[in-house]
């Protein structure tokens, strides 16, 4: 079935020289920490969108990188930026296409579009174009989150929310180990925290609410486990490939 993505997808992102730095920017927040030292590493963005994190990876430096995306009209506006991205309907024969070829794949809010029943074999994909040791870096919609619902289903092509432990499950059982998964947080601390302005006003809503989720957290399933749920909207994986 052909689908126009791209409508749904410029509601949040376009190309302006404002909206691109910003999401630069959100990028390298996101995956400086993560990323190998060598700048000359193989990475593959697989659903690259745009290419915001391709063009975050560029000026970090890296010079080996590619992506594929299957949406016609931001694989266009990839090309546009002379980003190294091929369009394709089919990720998963794409992937076997490559195997063994890449040191990193960044997969960013990309799983949660897969059918559930189809998701296993994506995920095995992405492990088999990783070398030997390769890494895998990907965000999923956080089905703890207290706005989960509205971020399961805001997207009408999403099949899936994950919580830590399903995200662990679909990656252990897709061919990765030393599987981390924490919560990304979209809202961050403010610098002048306690100066009575907007952004501040915000920050200290948003933490006074998310009180409420962890209580309820601890109440629901105990104090132990309740403290340990990431209650972010995204999470956050990543995960070595497994020895064959």
């Amino acid at each position: 079935m052909n689908i126009d993505y791209t409508r749904y997808y410029l509601k949040w992102h376009d190309d302006s020289d404002a909206h691109r730095a910003s999401m630069i920017a959100y990028y390298r927040n996101l995956l400086e920490s993560l990323l190998p030292a060598d700048k000359s590493a193989q990475v593959l963005d697989v659903g690259c969108g745009m290419g915001f994190a391709l063009l975050a990876l560029r000026e970090m430096g890296f010079s080996s990188l590619s992506g594929v995306e299957s949406d016609p009209g931001q694989a266009k506006s990839c090309q546009a930026k002379n980003l190294n991205v091929s369009l394709s309907d089919d990720t998963i024969e794409f992937l076997k296409q490559q195997p063994k070829t890449q040191d990193l794949i960044v997969c960013l809010d990309v799983i949660e579009h897969i059918p559930v029943g189809v998701q296993l074999a994506f995920v095995r994909a992405l492990a088999g174009a990783l070398r030997p040791g390769g890494k895998l870096i990907c965000t999923v919609p956080n089905a703890n989150s207290a706005l989960a619902a509205r971020w399961r289903y805001n997207d009408w092509t999403h099949a899936a929310s994950f919580t830590e432990h399903s995200l662990d499950f679909l990656l252990y059982n897709g061919g990765f180990t030393d599987i981390q998964v924490a919560g990304h947080e979209f809202n961050r601390r403010p610098k002048q925290v306690w100066l009575p302005v907007g952004g501040t006003r915000h920050w200290w809503a948003f933490r006074f609410f998310r009180l409420f989720r962890r209580l309820e957290m601890m109440a629901e399933l105990g104090p132990a486990q309740g403290r340990a749920v990431p209650l972010s909207l995204n999470l956050i994986a990543t995960a070595n490939k497994r020895s064959d």
